[in-house]
């Protein structure tokens, strides 16, 4: 698995990456690092997730995801955009989920495409 997480504080923007599977017992942590990242931001602030090479999340990672996507609202989030690209699989579970707790961000399939879209 490879995550990285990273504030840009002057674009007021967030960039999440996520490789491969994401492990249960870390996925509180890894849900409680995206959150102290967005802590750094203002009110406002772009998502940018890059799941694109990531597998689909068990139960724990989404309970983890519907944590985020309440987080960013409480925050104040802007606009979102997740990078997909040909992970037909995991962009499904995530759209399925996204729509459950009323969160569609716009889609892209690089982050070139990502940037222009916010």
């Amino acid at each position: 698995m490879v995550v990285d997480i990273h504030a840009d504080v002057g674009k007021n923007r967030i960039y999440i990456r996520i490789e491969g599977q994401i492990d249960e017992a870390r996925a509180r942590s890894l849900g409680d690092a995206i959150i102290k990242e967005m802590d750094r931001l203002r009110p406002g602030f772009d998502v940018v997730s890059d799941l694109s090479k990531a597998e689909p999340l068990g139960p724990e990672g989404l309970a983890q995801f519907r944590r985020i996507v309440e987080a960013q609202r409480e925050r104040k989030f802007g606009r979102a955009v997740r990078i997909v690209g040909r992970a037909a699989q995991t962009a499904l579970q995530f759209s399925r989920t996204s729509k459950e707790v009323e969160h569609e961000p716009y889609l892209a399939f690089s982050r070139e495409e990502a940037e222009r879209l916010l």
